[in-house]
Order: structure tokens, then C-alpha cells, then sequence
């Protein structure tokens, strides 16, 4: 009788659950090219990189999942094996990646999202100096893989969806070796989902736009490489800004930011460690998570450090823990070439 009572208690609240989260699975096959971010990588470069990928995701539809983006989304894991046509020299790319996909548009059978990411690479034909002196794109078996992609789906049934997407890959080490110049690889993929439960969205509202200015503190750390020393030294700063909604998802803003960077210590005086510069930002403010891009140009810099660049590019997503505190991680990039990854801090007024 009890056995019975259980059973019948689980079937009762087996549609309750099916309605608080969606589970799918998938696997997609891609097709790309590499971008040449330097002349001399052009010859190394003229391969089309193909993939194969699967997935699993899940999505939960109360309201507290909910309210941290205003969006429905979509948690998951990548498994990604790309090649990049040039077994010798390039190899290939073995990933296990996290990634996050809100959903921007939804009707009966379709769907648009736009997932990003970030994983572990397992890449098997780095530079070498002397036997594979030509690939300068990775250094370290282990690297990174950071990626942003929009979907397109299409529910062919109650269970099955056809899916397009587009890919931008980055993989680089994040400045842990040199050279560490970094590949940008563009993919289309096709693919498909297999759902174990059918989608049965509520009907939340969203929170009300707030247009007031968002003033922040954030401090950030890294250890860089010291190619002269040959060891890794500590780099830490700080930014100070604001941002304002202008939409319900996007915000614009900027401010300052000064780097104080030991890395450079070797063949400098020690009062000459300091960079910093101004900057304009964009940030897509999805509920507790901020994904903002940031352009920056250079006030002071070491002479020795960067002496062609008078600009660079950062790229934060930071995870609000509560109403005033956030944290996450950061990358820095001259054009395509990253140069390191922190952590970060931040508190918002």
C-alpha cells in the first residue's frame, strides 16, 4: 500500500516538475574559417575548421530563475572537438565548455537566443620553437575557449527542434605563455535538440526600467608572464564607473581604470609600472548577470609595454551576488590578441 502511495504520489507530480525545468539534449556539426590578425599568419590561416559539438542544457521556469536575468535561459555543458584542417601544424581542439543562453524571442515554433560561454581546451599541436615554429596561434596544451553564437531554432515536434547557429571562437591562453597570439574561428553550425520535457512558459513580467545612473567600484587581479624573468609577477588595478539603461537588457556608460603591473618590473624603473587610460562601455545587464565590452584608451603607459598601442579592448562578466556586490572574471585584448585574464571584484552604489 505504501509502495502504491508513492507511486501514486510521483505521478501526480511528475507534471509539476515537468513545468519547473526543461532538459534537452543536442548535437550540432560546424563549418569555418580562421581570421588572420597579422599578415604573417595568413599563409597558416587559409584552412576551414570543422566541428562537431553536444549538449546538454537546462532550463528552470520559476520565478526566481527568472528574475535573474528577466528572461527565460538556458544552463548547460559543451563538448566540442573542432579541427582546424592542418593536422601538422594546428592539431585540433578538444573542449568542455559552461555556457548561458537567454532566450531574446519566442513563438509557437520559434525561437531566437543568443548563448556565450567559456571552457578548457585540450589542443594538441602548440608552438614549438623548433618543430612547429609557424603555429604562433597557441602556446599551452591547455587554454581557453571563449565563445558567443545567436540561434535560431525551429520545433519540428512536441520533442524534436532543427537549430542554426553562428559561432565566434576565441581560444588563447590568456597571457599564462608566449606567444600567445590567439585564433579567432568563425563557425555556422547546424544541429538539433531532443527535449525531455515540452516547454510550458509562465507568463512573468518583467522588472520596470531603471534609468538612474550605476555608479561602481571594481578591483581586479591576474599573474602575468614576465618573458624577461621567466617567471609570472602579479598585476592588480582598479575601475571606477557608471552605466545607465537605456533599454530593459542594455546599458551604456564608461570611466577610468589604472593597471598597476609587476610584470614589467625587468628594464623598468620601479615608479614606471603603472598603466591607465579612459573608457566607454556597453553592458547587457541580464538580470544579475553583467556582460559588459569595454574600449579604452591609453593616458600613461611604460614605454616598453605595448609601444604600437594606444588602445585595447576589455571584456567583463561579472555575477551580482547581492544588491550592491559582484564578482567574476575579465579578459584584455589588443584588437584579437588577449593579453591576460583576472579576477574581479566589484561593488555598485
Amino acid at each position: 500500500m505504501k509502495y502504491a502511495s508513492l507511486l501514486f504520489l510521483l505521478w501526480v507530480l511528475q507534471p509539476v516538475q515537468a513545468q519547473q525545468s526543461v532538459t534537452r539534449m543536442g548535437s550540432e556539426a560546424q563549418y569555418g574559417f580562421i581570421i588572420p590578425h597579422a599578415s604573417d599568419l595568413v599563409p597558416v590561416s587559409q584552412t576551414n575548421p570543422v566541428g562537431l559539438s553536444l549538449r546538454y542544457d537546462r532550463m528552470r521556469l520559476d520565478k526566481k530563475r527568472w528574475d535573474a536575468c528577466n528572461c527565460f535561459h538556458y544552463l548547460g555543458l559543451r563538448l566540442t572537438h573542432h579541427r582546424f584542417g592542418n593536422p601538422d601544424v594546428l592539431g585540433h581542439a578538444t573542449t568542455l565548455a559552461g555556457s548561458f543562453e537567454p532566450i531574446l524571442f519566442r513563438a509557437a515554433r520559434w525561437q531566437v537566443s543568443l548563448a556565450s560561454g567559456m571552457g578548457a581546451s585540450y589542443l594538441n599541436r602548440v608552438y614549438n620553437e623548433t618543430t612547429n615554429p609557424e603555429n604562433t596561434f597557441f602556446s599551452a596544451p591547455i587554454s581557453f575557449l571563449l565563445f558567443v553564437s545567436p540561434h535560431i531554432q525551429y520545433a519540428l515536434t512536441e520533442k524534436w527542434s532543427a537549430n542554426i547557429a553562428f559561432h565566434y571562437n576565441h581560444i588563447s591562453n590568456g597571457g599564462q605563455r608566449q606567444p600567445n597570439r590567439g585564433m579567432n574561428f568563425p563557425t555556422l553550425g547546424l544541429g538539433a535538440y531532443y527535449y525531455l520535457q515540452t516547454p510550458e512558459f509562465p507568463g512573468y513580467l518583467p522588472e520596470e526600467l531603471n534609468n538612474r545612473w550605476n555608479p561602481y567600484l571594481e578591483v581586479f587581479a591576474t599573474m602575468k608572464n614576465n618573458p624577461i624573468a621567466n617567471t609570472r609577477s602579479p598585476a592588480v588595478g582598479t575601475s571606477i564607473g557608471a552605466y545607465r539603461k537605456v533599454t530593459g537588457i542594455n546599458a551604456l556608460g564608461g570611466g577610468w581604470e589604472g593597471t598597476w603591473d609587476q610584470s614589467l618590473s625587468a628594464g623598468t624603473e620601479k615608479d614606471d609600472l603603472i598603466n591607465h587610460g579612459v573608457f566607454v562601455a556597453h553592458h547587457f545587464l541580464f538580470g544579475r548577470f553583467d556582460f559588459s565590452q569595454r574600449m579604452a584608451f591609453y593616458l600613461r603607459k611604460p614605454e616598453n609595454y605595448q609601444p604600437d598601442k594606444s588602445f585595447y579592448q576589455r571584456y567583463a562578466i561579472l555575477y551580482r551576488l547581492s544588491k550592491h556586490l559582484r564578482a567574476g572574471a575579465s579578459m584584455k585584448t589588443h584588437g584579437h590578441v588577449a593579453e591576460n585574464i583576472e579576477l574581479r571584484m566589484g561593488y555598485v552604489f
